[in-house]
């Protein structure tokens, strides 16, 4: 069967709000003081006719679910665009916005009652809500709409570089004869051993052209989440502001680039080995998660160099891919609903959570509230109550994966921050030449730990921070990888 040809269309729009906004990312409660540089969103199509894709990657923390069913709504009556065929994912960024409301604060009042939070003042003529939610459905709305617009013949090719952008954020330490994992621990003390897991350097590229060979825009899948600016009160694309720049200089200003983060659930864009010499005391702070912290190193510079780390692995591969562009490229795009199960807390830890939220409630009251540092202790009893009521609500957790093949690669989406275990399994097994894993897509799972992760313990692996366990993580795997099989047959 001749395979059809391929029609490619882009487009890029700010999604910076105006004036102060909820920030998401961090325990504590935030709201952005100023605009460091603008949060982007950018849209790509692929179609050929009769498949078809369209990937929407936003400089934000996690993908607003909110405002899906507005989205699609308005969406409906344009015939040329299938929603369900829209695939959405964040970089992650800390300093970004939901554009609706607070959900950490939305999760401490249904277990612990509005009146004993912290107060947290906004600044005047504060707009958050359905304003604010409205406002983002209008910007998606007109760049996947331009983006379609923008459709004409082209092609496709990729390549597969490395950049260090990311490292383990999981060491380990001997506490007490036995190895325990600190998220963020000062690896300077003297009974650091090891990082719990690897860290992946590759960078996955599909480079986009159109009829006269000219290029016209780049993926990028970076197995790394933008937060290196993350504890700090202003709104910023992080690392993906310089990349976009660096590329833009290299290959021509009207380079579109769509970021998409891999595999990196226990990964940062932080060397915690060079980190820990200057950074004893904010390591410590940092880890409390209840205030804003100034760490020993220029985050620009920082964000600077990763940008040009990328920009350098986008030009090795760009001189590689214009030699290999496919008009006519095989064009698979499978839609799957998955479930996994959701990780099981026991009857006794849940009493035990139980006891703990009811001291809280005891000891707080609208007159003696808590203060932020007392809300961010509570936060694990707090989600193995959520855990566990959700568990006895629905044993699986239910969401929707993109798998698709484009020529010889393939792109498979889940709503996890993926362990970087997972996702170099799926690379390692699936007879695509190169798997471009996108996380946190379509939805937010929360953490999803391997084996090690959960033994070693701390944030990120425990029950309050993860929907599900290790098994969900295998059932995944071979799920994406049974899908994308199905792809090469």
């Amino acid at each position: 069967m001749t395979n059809r040809k391929m029609n490619v269309g882009w487009a890029q729009t700010s999604i910076t709000p105006n004036g102060s906004v909820l920030m998401e990312g961090q325990m504590y409660q935030r709201y952005s003081r100023y605009v460091h540089d603008p949060i982007m969103a950018t849209a790509l199509v692929l179609d050929n006719g009769n498949t078809q894709a369209t990937f929407v990657s936003l400089d934000m923390t996690e993908v607003p679910s909110h405002a899906m069913d507005l989205l699609r709504e308005k969406i409906k009556d344009n015939s040329e665009i299938m929603f369900d065929c829209i695939s959405f994912n964040v970089t992650h960024s800390h300093n970004s916005t939901s554009f609706y409301k607070d959900f950490m604060r939305e999760a401490n009042k249904q277990v612990y009652g509005e009146p004993i939070l912290p107060p947290f003042e906004l600044p005047e003529n504060f707009i958050h809500g359905e304003e604010r939610q409205r406002w983002l459905v209008e910007k998606l709305y007109d760049l996947i709409i331009r983006a379609w617009e923008n459709k004409n013949p082209g092609g496709i090719s990729y390549a597969h570089d490395y950049a260090v952008v990311a490292f383990n954020r999981r060491p380990q330490f001997l506490i007490n004869g036995e190895l325990q994992t600190i998220m963020y621990g000062d690896c300077s003390e003297k009974n650091f051993k090891r990082f719990e897991s690897g860290t992946d350097n590759s960078v996955e590229l599909l480079f986009t052209w159109d009829n006269s060979g000219k290029i016209t825009g780049v993926v990028c899948n970076v197995p790394c989440p933008s937060q290196v600016y993350e504890l700090h009160c202003f709104l910023t694309a992080d690392f993906w502001a310089p990349t976009r720049n660096s590329i833009r200089e290299k290959l021509g200003a009207n380079v579109y680039v769509l970021p998409m983060c891999g595999a990196a659930g226990d990964l940062a864009p932080v060397d915690l080995i060079h980190l820990s010499k200057t950074n004893q005391q904010a390591l410590r702070v940092w880890g409390g998660q209840t205030r804003e912290v100034f760490r020993d190193f220029d985050m620009t510079l920082l964000c600077q160099s990763i940008g040009d780390r990328i920009s350098e692995a986008v030009v090795r591969g760009y001189r590689t891919a214009r030699n290999y562009i496919e008009y006519n490229p095989i064009f698979r795009h499978e839609i799957i609903d998955m479930k996994i199960p959701v990780r099981q807390v026991s009857e006794e830890d849940y009493q035990e959570a139980v006891i703990e939220v009811q001291r809280i409630q005891e000891t707080f009251s609208a007159e003696n509230p808590m203060t932020m540092e007392d809300l961010v202790k509570a936060f694990e009893p707090q989600g193995v109550v959520m855990r566990y009521r959700q568990q006895n609500t629905d044993p699986d957790y239910s969401f929707r994966s993109h798998i698709l093949r484009l020529g010889n690669i393939a792109v498979a989406t889940n709503p996890f921050e993926l362990y970087y275990e997972f996702g170099q399994r799926i690379k390692a097994r699936a007879e695509a030449e190169q798997v471009f894993i996108v996380q946190l897509a379509n939805g937010c799972g929360g953490y999803l730990p391997t084996v090690a992760a959960v033994e070693g313990g701390s944030y990120s692996s425990k029950p309050a921070s993860t929907v599900c366990g290790p098994e969900g993580g295998d059932l995944l795997v071979e799920k994406t990888l049974e899908k994308l099989s199905e792809l090469w047959s």
